[in-house]
């Protein structure tokens, strides 16, 4: 039975190490003021699969080591790497929550100072010309922002639609893969019986009981680890 432990590790830490460019560069957009809801549609994809990649592998260390696949001090480094994965999904959740909290309170903050400096309509009345142009351009400044929220949450949408097409990708290349098994197993079913009715022809009873108590063993061998 083939080992997809590396691989799988391979694959997380590729995911890994793309989230962490992603979130460096949602951090650059931000400083330079450029929209950010298709970067973070990626960024929430790239989370949502990493979590699935990660439970997948911890069904797959459970499943070795409760088969004895692995040797007992490889099932604990096993354990040990995915106990180190998970820790590094939390943080670049937690590492990404906390951009996503103070992009919005640096928003709510810049809308209440200027609700508070521009509050009715006699202080307009009072400003000269130059206030009067710089109250235009925090105006300005203001439907310009409210506009890059309606970008962002349109790339948002662009983005997870894109994800769920990716999800159904994944989930039809598993099922792909568990029909594979089965296939694989129906064969190995069909050969038993093939030589099962061969030897039905040619063996004695004592023989028989000898053959089909190690079919019997094959065949619990077969659902185990295939």
């Amino acid at each position: 039975m083939t080992d997809t432990y590396r691989s799988d590790i391979d694959r997380i830490q590729r995911l890994i190490q793309q989230l962490r460019s992603d979130i460096q560069k949602r951090e650059q957009k931000i400083n330079a003021n450029q929209p950010v809801g298709m970067i973070d549609g990626e960024i929430r994809g790239g989370i949502s699969k990493l979590d699935r990649e990660i439970e997948l592998l911890k069904l797959l260390i459970e499943r070795q080591n409760q088969n004895q696949e692995v040797l007992q001090k490889e099932g604990e480094t096993r354990k040990n790497k995915l106990l180190e994965l998970q820790n590094i999904a939390i943080d670049l959740k937690q590492n990404f929550d906390k951009s996503l909290k103070s992009q919005q309170d640096n928003l709510f903050n810049n809308r209440s100072n200027s609700g508070k400096q521009y509050k009715d309509t006699e202080t307009l009345q009072q400003m000269d010309n130059k206030q009067l142009h710089q109250n235009q351009k925090q105006l300005q400044k203001e439907q310009d922002q409210k506009l890059d929220v309606c970008i962002d949450q349109l790339d948002t949408l662009k983005v997870q639609g894109k994800n769920i097409g990716n999800t159904l990708d994944e989930q039809n290349r598993l099922l792909n893969q568990v029909d594979k098994e089965m296939d694989k197993t129906n064969k190995d079913m069909i050969n038993v019986n093939g030589k099962l009715k061969k030897f039905l022809k040619s063996s004695s009873y004592c023989c028989l009981y000898l053959f089909l108590t190690l079919e019997v063993v094959s065949l619990i061998l077969i659902i185990l680890f295939v």
